[in-house]
C-alpha cells in the first residue's frame, strides 16, 4: 500500500530530515513510527500524505496504492491529483485543528458536507462516528468546552468521516493524560481492526511497549528499525 524507496528531504541546504528511507506498510497494517524529537517521524508522514515530497535530485520517491489502477506516485502527481488522493486519507494532528465556531456535530460533518452527501447520509454517519469515538454526548458541545481528550476524539471521528482506506495519526496523544492517550489509542486499534490501515507516529513508549504491531524507529533521519516490537 505505501512504499518509500530510498527517500531523502532536504531543508535548509544541508540538514537531512529523512536520509535514504525505504519501507513498505501493507494494507491492514497497524504501524507505529517512533524516534525522538527531530528524528524525522513528521516529515516522513507529509511524505505519505504528500504535502512534502523527496529531493528533486537522487531524492527517492514515494508510491501509495489503494489497488493496480489507483496508485499516486510522488514524481508525477500533479496538485489536482493530490487533493483526490487526500479525499482517501484521514489524517489526525497532536493540537486537533477543530472549528472553533461549530459544534461536534458539525466539525464532524463539515467534511461530508464539502464532498456533496446528503443531509440524511451525514446525520446517521456522522452519529455511527460519534458512537465509535464514545463523543455522542458532547455532540452539542463547540470545541472550546472540551477536554484533550475529547476533542481529540472530535478530530479522530472527522477524519474518519469519508470512511478513509488509509488512517495518518501524528502524535495524536502528545498532549494528552496517560488515560486518555490510552484511550484515543484504542480508538485507533479499533478502526484498524475494521479494516483501515493505520500509521500513528508517538513518542510514547507506553502505548507501543507491549503492542504486537511492527515499530518503525527513526533516528536523525535514517531508518534503525522496522521490525516487529
Amino acid at each position: 500500500m505505501i512504499h518509500l524507496h530510498h527517500v531523502t528531504k532536504t531543508y535548509r541546504g544541508s540538514w537531512k530530515a529523512l536520509d535514504d528511507v525505504t519501507l513498505q506498510i501493507a494494507k491492514g497494517e497497524f504501524v507505529f513510527l517512533t524516534g525522538a524529537s527531530g528524528a524525522g517521524k513528521s516529515t516522513l508522514l507529509k511524505m505519505i500524505y504528500m504535502d512534502e515530497r523527496p529531493d528533486l535530485f537522487r531524492g527517492g520517491q514515494v508510491l501509495v496504492s489503494f489497488g493496480r489502477e489507483c496508485v499516486y506516485d510522488s514524481k508525477t502527481a500533479r496538485d489536482s491529483d493530490i487533493q483526490k488522493f487526500r479525499r482517501m486519507l484521514g489524517i489526525v494532528f497532536q493540537d486537533f485543528k477543530l472549528l472553533d465556531d461549530r459544534d461536534v456535530f458539525e466539525n464532524i460533518a463539515f467534511a461530508l458536507r464539502v464532498t456533496g452527501y446528503k443531509s440524511s447520509e451525514i446525520r446517521s454517519r456522522v452519529f455511527e462516528l460519534m458512537a465509535l469515538t464514545g463523543i455522542s454526548h458532547r455532540r452539542n458541545a463547540f470545541p472550546h468546552t472540551l477536554s484533550g481528550g475529547e476533542r481529540q476524539r472530535v478530530a479522530i471521528a472527522r477524519a474518519m468521516a469519508n470512511d478513509p482506506r488509509l488512517l495518518i495519526a501524528d502524535e495524536p496523544t502528545g498532549n494528552l493524560d496517560p488515560d486518555n492517550a490510552q484511550r484515543v489509542f484504542e480508538i485507533l486499534r479499533t478502526i484498524n481492526e475494521r479494516g483501515t490501515t493505520v500509521v500513528m507516529a508517538t513518542h510514547n513508549p507506553n502505548l507501543y511497549g507491549a503492542k504486537t504491531f511492527r515499530r518503525l524507529v527513526l533516528d536523525h533521519g535514517r531508518l534503525a528499525s522496522k521490525d516487529l516490537i
